[in-house]
């Protein structure tokens, strides 16, 4: 299901109708997002006003199986595209579909619910494809002359949609598939674990076949992500801790004070805010490890750095550590600590694919947010319903 082209801003952003309609396809996932998640009337309110939507025309369904091309603009100019497909539940269960983060049991298991109770999933999983050329040329190859959907977001980010319905080029692209050994997931590692437990129970309680069990994904060739860093905020630290770190850091790190806000340079470096100014430390050689979660940039900070000078155990759970994006640029950060706000931050360079690909190979995870990858898929652009 995709809403009406007219209807797309209004479903996806929020945006309300000439009418002053509200369409926002919030309100199906309200009972996922609010604090009272998991109430029997909240589930019937989000069906009801979903049902609504169908009613009155501001969703439509599709006629016919479509493979859909997605294509993603942003305001920058950044352009990202992909194929928003229906992926097996069993690759996924099987590894063929592989992840570098784990998933909260409880958040979960509060998506299932959801998905149980509204039999509906508004937002693709996003994948990357590491043979990306058939990808790259199938896209090519099919007419775009008129998009399903055509709509630009109040970030400024236009999205466009093309629906391919033709049976042999999907034959096609599914055989392609079938050569492929393994996608990496990018985005959604919570919507996929969700999606294939609820089939999994859909399987055993109402006999389910396998091609029934599919979850909607955005796969991207992998060179065509964008991934960027988080950024660690921290607040409610001592001055003598960052004193400490600057003068003792340099058993793992070389730590060289900047003359202002910088980003770091390569792989190994991280540049710190500090109480006492910006510095960059830089790591020494012999840190080279063979598991590859642990040469993450982000997994050594939190070794050598957030545990031994800021007694940082657990950066899940600790109150004094935060993320931002990595895009945040490091002058707001800097005001933030000159007017009291934020103690300190540490910025990363960006992990890499071949990075992420190691570490989900060797099914490792990487540490708590560890990447921010674009494109963002918005949520209700399609809608997958079970």
């Amino acid at each position: 299901m995709h809403p009406a082209n007219k209807f797309a801003t209004a479903v996806v952003c929020g945006e309300k109708t000439e009418n002053h309609e509200d369409y926002h396809y919030e309100q199906v996932v309200k009972p996922f997002l609010g604090a009272q998640s998991g109430r029997p009337a909240d589930y019937t309110a989000a069906l009801n006003y979903f049902s609504e939507l169908n009613q009155k025309g501001v969703l439509l369904k599709e006629s016919e199986p479509a493979v859909y091309i997605y294509k993603q603009t942003q305001s920058d100019g950044s352009e990202f595209e992909g194929l928003i497909l229906g992926i097996s539940s069993e690759d996924y269960e099987q590894g063929l579909i592989c992840r570098h983060e784990n998933t909260l049991t409880e958040k979960q298991e509060l998506m299932v619910q959801h998905i149980s109770a509204l039999r509906v999933v508004g937002e693709p999983v996003l994948l990357a494809d590491p043979i990306e050329d058939f990808i790259i040329d199938w896209m090519e190859m099919h007419d775009r002359k008129e998009a399903m959907l055509n709509f630009t977001d109040q970030a400024g980010n236009r999205h466009q949609v093309w629906a391919v319905t033709d049976v042999e080029a999907i034959a096609e692209l599914r055989r392609s598939f079938e050569l492929t050994s393994r996608l990496y997931i990018a985005d959604g590692h919570h919507r996929i674990a969700a999606g294939s437990l609820f089939l999994e129970r859909m399987r055993e309680k109402q006999d389910w076949p396998s091609e029934k069990c599919i979850i909607m994904a955005c796969v991207l060739p992998e060179s065509r992500l964008m991934i960027k860093p988080f950024h660690r905020l921290l607040n409610g630290t001592d001055t003598e801790d960052w004193l400490d770190m600057i003068h003792n850091a340099s058993s793992d790190f070389y730590v060289d004070m900047l003359p202002g806000p910088a980003l770091p340079e390569k792989k190994g470096d991280i540049v710190a805010l500090t109480p006492a100014g910006w510095y960059r430390l830089r790591l020494k050689p012999g840190h080279m490890n063979p598991n590859p979660a642990e040469n993450l940039d982000v997994f050594r900070l939190e070794k050598y750095v957030f545990q031994r000078y800021f007694h940082i155990k657990d950066s899940k759970t600790d109150p004094r550590l935060t993320f931002v994006r990595g895009d945040k640029p490091l002058e707001e950060l800097e005001f933030l600590r000159n007017n009291g706000s934020l103690d300190g931050a540490f910025i990363l360079y960006p992990n890499t694919m071949r990075e992420i690909k190691e570490v989900a190979d060797a099914s490792e995870t990487m540490p708590p947010k560890s990447t921010w990858i674009e494109p963002k898929i918005p949520g209700g652009m399609l809608i997958q319903q079970f």
